[in-house]
């Protein structure tokens, strides 16, 4: 069977080509390192990227040896939500989307308490806010919304 043809290879194709996007967008836009200012903001994405294509192509040829399966709806929910997330971006920018992700997933997928949810996402928010955005100063897009609100 055509390898493009099998449903268990859609999934690492497609995160392959979005690696080799983020790969070109960290080289290109961002740039990886300075000599004199040290990492630059296209460091971290690049690496994130490098990795995914590896798991990418992993993937690839890990479903070539595997059988197709019939498809359940939970066994794409994570992919589903994913993409709800990715299409958040573009409306009020990466961080509220990755934040307003985990909140969804673990309380109503996870069914976790909200203490937890909220305990969950403030370490998530600190974390991911504290490094990315202060330390290495990514900068992050910032969707329509919160561009007509900030501007």
């Amino acid at each position: 069977m055509n390898f493009i043809l099998k449903k268990k290879t859609l999934i690492p194709a497609f995160s392959g080509i979005v690696a080799i996007v983020w790969l070109f967008i960290g080289n290109v836009q961002y740039g990886y390192w300075d000599p004199v200012r040290g990492p630059l903001p296209g460091l971290v994405p690049s690496i994130m990227a490098a990795a995914l294509l590896l798991v990418s192509i992993l993937g690839i040829i890990k479903s070539l040896k595997e059988k197709d399966e019939p498809d359940r709806l939970e066994n794409w929910t994570i992919m589903i939500a994913a993409f709800a997330a990715f299409a958040l971006v573009f409306l009020v920018g990466m961080i509220p989307s990755l934040l307003l992700f985990v909140l969804v997933w673990m309380r109503f997928y996870e069914k976790e308490s909200w203490k937890n949810t909220i305990i969950a996402l403030l370490i998530s928010f600190s974390i991911s806010y504290g490094v990315f955005v202060l330390w290495l100063r990514v900068p992050f897009p910032i969707g329509i919304i919160l561009n007509m609100i900030l501007y």
